[in-house]
Formats: C-alpha cells, structure tokens, sequence
C-alpha cells in the first residue's frame, strides 16, 4: 500500500470559480430540460455557496 501525501493546494482566482459556475449553468441550460434546469441551478448555487463559505473562513486568519 503506497501512502499519499498531502500537499497544500493553491488557492484559485475568483474568476476560475465564477467562470466554472458559468459554463456549468450554461451547459444546464442548453442540454437539460426544465426540471433538471432548476434542481442543477439550486444544486450548483449551494454548492459554490457553500464552497465560498468554508473558503472564507481561510482568509479572515490574519487578524
């Protein structure tokens, strides 16, 4: 069995995340029908939400 090794990982711009939330939402769009539209939205709103949240914390440690 080979341990792996946890390495810090670098933290990504802003624009990545909303970039990602965007072409994620776009594909909702074009490839699902309204039902999938909706859940996938709320399903991507919470989870980048959440994401940001448990980020945020990070960076309020230089007080």
């Amino acid at each position: 069995m080979s341990e792996t090794q946890h390495t810090e990982s670098t933290k990504l711009s802003s624009f990545v995340y909303i970039a990602a939330f965007v072409i994620l939402f776009a594909i909702l769009a074009i490839f699902g029908d309204l039902f999938t539209f909706i859940l996938g939205t709320i399903g991507l709103i919470v989870t980048f939400a959440a994401f940001y949240r448990d980020n945020s914390h990070d960076a309020d440690h230089h007080h």
